[in-house]
């Protein structure tokens, strides 16, 4: 098997994982998310929308940052399991950094969606004259 082979699958996986498996994290996040934003339902949409645009080009940049053009030297000589190896490591570490941002995001959630209840609290509040 040739090494652009191996290269073409990988890219297809990393791209199936981004496609198929945040869209499926979000569903099972709705619920969670709209607990956190119930008093500004519109400002939660808003910035989930957004989040999704942020993860979305993290990960379409770190299979940018990983694909290979060309044959990597230490390629040239070895056996398939090398780069087989190599591209593991891609999957891993994309599946990894999801976790990482999707972890983070549900430990931050509750601070935003307070901060910004806070703040639409506050104008609320703030007589205008």
């Amino acid at each position: 098997m040739s090494w652009w082979a191996v290269e073409i699958v990988t890219n297809v996986v990393l791209l199936a994982i981004v496609f198929g498996l945040g869209p499926l994290i979000k569903r099972f996040g709705r619920a969670y998310a709209g607990d956190i934003f119930r008093a500004n339902p519109r400002t939660g949409k808003s910035y989930l929308v957004l989040m999704d645009v942020a993860y979305y080009l993290i990960f379409l940049a770190y299979i940018l940052f990983t694909v290979a053009i060309e044959q990597r030297p230490e390629w040239r000589n070895a056996s398939i399991g090398t780069q087989v190896e190599a591209e593991l490591i891609r999957v891993g570490g994309m599946l990894l950094l999801m976790g990482i941002l999707h972890g983070f995001n549900v430990l931050t959630l509750p601070l935003v969606g307070r901060l910004l209840g806070l703040t639409r609290q506050l104008e609320a509040d703030t007589p205008t004259g």
